[in-house]
């Protein structure tokens, strides 16, 4: 694909959202992406506050002159503590209630919190203070101070990149109220129509109120004998928090009268703190009936091979598929060619080679990046006509809203493409020269919750962790050449942290853009721990690194690696050392090793004339005596997206059919068919692929790897733009594939400032040498093993059946026996010949000779007997195979 649709929600809906979830009792908030404002300055002008004012005696508003920036709305959503150590009140009478307001900072006001207020210009803070403080009728000062920070390195920064000007700010005054702060209570409830009632609070609901998918029973209907529950919960942007939408799934009487109970074990907390009762309202009657789902829009991409179908509410159900949506409203559930035919009417619409639109999908053909919203992909090579205009409809009862109502209209919608499409590019030159360009001198910065080490030099506990983001810089080492940029970081656990494709400019790796430790021992201090992580902690960074000689991530992720350079005919290497001469006394008690001596090398290599990067493992046991050990390779991977960003389409792409489920991980029973019996934990491998399918965090283990006849390799698809990412390497020496994910919830709808929660949008995937955490290999007296694993780019794949360093290809045979090859090589500029072959007979059914490119795979198609086999062959110039794959293995 060309391009991508900007997914960016209006910043009030995200706002809203975000506000919802990221509070005490898990109401949610999807906001605008952080930029990360430490150490950034801007030449706009200057932020500044522009009025504070009392809302009621526990609560004091600051309004800025302009909207705020990303930063400080999220760390202020996300961490309600942060802000209150650089805001200053002073003014209180000593012995008052306000004693406390006496220029001391808010956060020695245990229980003080300054969050975002979600107003329509997003230029308000709110400091709800704590038990110790309320205010009176007395005119008070409030400023900020950063103490030896700058404020605009805090993140008091704008929309507009300004800046909170210097390290402090003059006093501003305003009049403190003596009006109590109230529980929650509803100043209206209406009913808009037939299905959807709207509520308004009296004032902002800081938590307690759901979001989304509502399954509960603390929101209540009643008229008569009868009772009826919301199915869906929306916030509304730009209500201060105090607007909710909600659903049912029934028709309402709009003659009868409702009485709308919230209850008790919603807890929902305004500035006066928790509601412990019941808080009820009568429900104004009206409305007209409830619409049915239908087209809202039709909009063709800039470039001219995507289109986007807005929906008029929220999609539960599009034919027999069921649309996922977080609870900030993100989807990423995919959309076969067959979907779309099943559910849509095209007329009019046709490509430059005279190709109906519905002729001309992906295999993968389309998304839905939140619930209203449906994207669709033309395959590669095609485009719309400029100009063309044409018609969309919905077939008879396609799709079914979160209500459970069905579409009824078949009325189609116009749409025109463009009459100039663009190409989004990213400055890659595909017939510039061969180079290769290393900085050994490079840095970069990881923003991350500030900490403290413990006593025993190793561990962070949870107290040791501050209210505060800081940005570490790591030496690395940055590689390039006109394919990849490739950046190292042997000062941090010996990484690969970034690939960069230049084609797309976009990463294959993920890297955290705020890390937040996690994973502490509760133990006592001095005693061995209880966290699930060797060194009672952890914190996720991101790229790819090796972890040793425990399970998880081992002894030495964030420590430094001995490291030496060899740069010679084109190549560059990075080989990074380190001995495991660490026993930690204070480890968990599962961690048994010990220090094993055993010495591990990874040569890190990029070649000038390929789009891939190289990592040779070794690994030495230079004692008289065998030992036991774990080594795993761990890939944080989300391609097709920037370096801290991951797709919701994501998928894993693997030969794996069979996973064995971790024992604590069992919700992936409801996901998957058995593949044992009962009790084994054996799984199929189908839908947990799919990252949307992901309904909370979870272990699984790859099976039969070593045994497969195309097993060497594995790896994540984007299908927003189907772009991917494949390990390629020796699954006999390194069998274990492990899974890991956060939940498609946890990966998309977490604040990265959350402190302490490091659910972030990547797939992560493991090659081991032992098949699952805490079973170990032996390392026999005197033995090395060695093997090299190879990070490769794929393009316009939507899946893969096998792979190798020379790159990837997908080959299918349907129940007809129509086949279809795709293959992408890494042999970029290169003459190459792709053959399709019947796998049984060896007959031809197609080929092609071409040059290998940066963005597209080369398709071949052909046709054999139903139930017979294809066998795709890549060659080079000199007829020397450099990768098969054949269907059906």
């Amino acid at each position: 694909m060309n391009s991508q649709f900007n997914r960016a929600r209006p910043r009030g809906a995200a706002l809203a959202v975000a506000l919802a979830l990221t509070t005490a009792a898990g109401t949610v908030v999807s906001l605008p992406q952080p930029v990360l404002a430490q150490s950034q300055h801007s030449e706009q002008p200057s932020l500044r506050v522009s009025k504070v004012s009392s809302v009621d005696d526990k609560s004091i508003d600051i309004t800025f002159n302009k909207a705020l920036g990303p930063d400080i709305l999220q760390f202020t959503a996300a961490n309600s503590a942060y802000a209150v150590q650089y805001i200053k009140v002073g003014g209180g009478v000593a012995g008052g209630a306000d004693a406390a307001l006496d220029g001391r900072p808010l956060s020695q006001i245990a229980g003080t919190t300054v969050r975002p207020v979600d107003t329509p210009d997003h230029r308000t803070l709110r400091v709800v203070l704590g038990a110790g403080a309320t205010l009176d009728g007395h005119t008070y000062e409030l400023w900020f101070d950063g103490g030896s920070d700058k404020l605009g390195d805090l993140f008091f920064r704008s929309a507009d990149g300004g800046v909170l000007p210097g390290s402090s700010t003059k006093q501003s005054k305003f009049r403190g109220t003596s009006q109590d702060a109230a529980l929650a209570a509803v100043s209206s409830a209406e009913q808009v129509d037939s299905r959807t009632v709207d509520v308004t609070f009296a004032g902002t609901v800081w938590s307690g109120m759901p979001v989304g998918v509502y399954t509960g029973s603390n929101i209540t209907l009643t008229s008569g004998d009868s009772s009826v529950h919301p199915v869906y919960v929306e916030s509304l942007a730009g209500t201060s928090q105090r607007g909710y939408r909600l659903y049912f799934g029934a028709d309402l009487n709009g003659d009868a009268s409702y009485r709308l109970a919230l209850g008790a074990g919603l807890r929902l907390t305004t500035n006066a703190g928790p509601a412990t009762a019941e808080v009820v309202a009568t429900v104004a009657g009206g409305g007209g009936a409830y619409a049915a789902p239908q087209i809202a829009g039709v909009e063709v991409g800039a470039s001219g091979d995507t289109i986007e179908v807005r929906f008029s509410h929220r999609i539960a159900k599009a034919g027999d598929l069921e649309v996922k949506e977080t609870k900030t409203g993100v989807s990423g559930t995919n959309v076969t060619a067959d979907q779309v035919r099943g559910l849509l009417r095209f007329t009019g619409l046709t490509t430059t080679s005279g190709r109906d639109v519905s002729q001309a999908l992906r295999d993968d053909a389309a998304y839905f990046p939140d619930a209203s919203t449906l994207v669709i992909k033309l395959d590669s090579g095609q485009t719309l006509r400029a100009g063309a205009r044409g018609r969309v409809a919905l077939a008879q009862g396609a799709v079914t809203d979160v209500t459970g109502t069905a579409s009824t209209s078949t009325a189609s919608v116009s749409v025109e493409a463009p009459r100039h499409f663009t190409s989004p590019g990213a400055g890659f030159n595909s017939n510039g020269p061969d180079y290769l360009k290393v900085n050994t001198h490079a840095t970069t910065v990881f923003e991350r919750y500030d900490y403290k080490v413990s006593d025993d030099g190793v561990s962070v506990r949870s107290d040791g962790v501050a209210n505060k983001v800081v940005g570490q810089t790591i030496k690395t080492i940055e590689v390039e050449n006109k394919y990849i940029k490739a950046t190292f970081a042997p000062s941090y656990g010996g990484r690969l942290l970034s690939i960069i494709y230049k084609p797309t400019g976009h990463d294959l790796l993920y890297t955290n853009p705020v890390g937040t430790p996690y994973g502490f021992s509760s133990a006592a201090p001095g005693t061995p721990g209880n966290s699930p992580f060797y060194q009672n902690w952890l914190m996720v960074y991101g790229g790819v690194f090796p972890t040793l000689t425990e399970a998880e991530h081992g002894k030495y992720w964030n420590v430094p690696w001995d490291y030496k350079i060899d740069q010679s005919n084109g190549r560059f290497s990075v080989t990074m050392t380190k001995t495991d001469d660490v026993d930690y006394p204070f480890k968990p008690s599962k961690y048994v090793h010990g220090a094993t001596g055993i010495k591990t090398s990874v040569t890190y290599s990029v070649d000038a004339r390929k789009p891939t990067v190289d990592m040779a493992v070794s690994l030495n046991n230079p004692n008289a005596e065998d030992k036991q050990y774990e080594y795993w390779t761990c890939t944080t991977l989300a391609p097709g997206a920037p370096s801290n960003s991951g797709s919701p389409t994501m998928s894993v792409v693997s030969p794996v059919k069979t996973v064995y489920r971790d024992p604590g991980y069992k919700w992936m029973e409801s996901v998957e068919q058995p593949a044992g019996p009962a009790g084994s934990g054996l799984l199929k491998l189908d839908k947990l692929k799919q990252m949307s399918n992901w309904t909370n965090s979870g272990i699984a283990y790859g099976q039969d790897l070593a045994t497969m006849q195309q097993g060497n390799w594995w790896g994540v698809v984007n299908h927003e733009n189907d772009e991917g990412v494949i390990r390629v390497g020796d699954n006999t020496k390194t069998p274990g594939m492990k899974f890991w994910e956060w939940g498609q919830n946890g990966s998309f709808d977490t604040n990265i400032y959350s402190k302490g929660n490091s659910a972030r949008p990547y797939i992560e995937l493991w090659a081991g040498v032992s098949m699952k955490f805490f079973s170990p290999a032996t390392l026999k007296a005197g033995q090395t093993l060695s093997w090299t694993e190879t990070f490769l780019p794929t393009m316009d794949l939507g899946d893969v059946t096998n792979a190798n360093a020379n790159g990837a290809a997908d080959v299918k045979v349907d129940a007809s026996g129509n086949v279809t090859g795709r293959l992408f090589s890494t042999a970029i500029g290169q003459k190459l010949r792709a053959t399709l072959v019947d796998a049984t007979t060896g007959k031809t059914l197609d080929e092609s000779t071409f040059t290998g490119t940066a963005n597209t795979a080369v398709k071949l198609k052909g046709k054999v007997t139903p139930s017979a086999q294809a066998r795709l062959v890549l060659t080079d110039a000199h007829g020397t195979t450099l990768l098969t794959a054949e269907s059906g293995t």
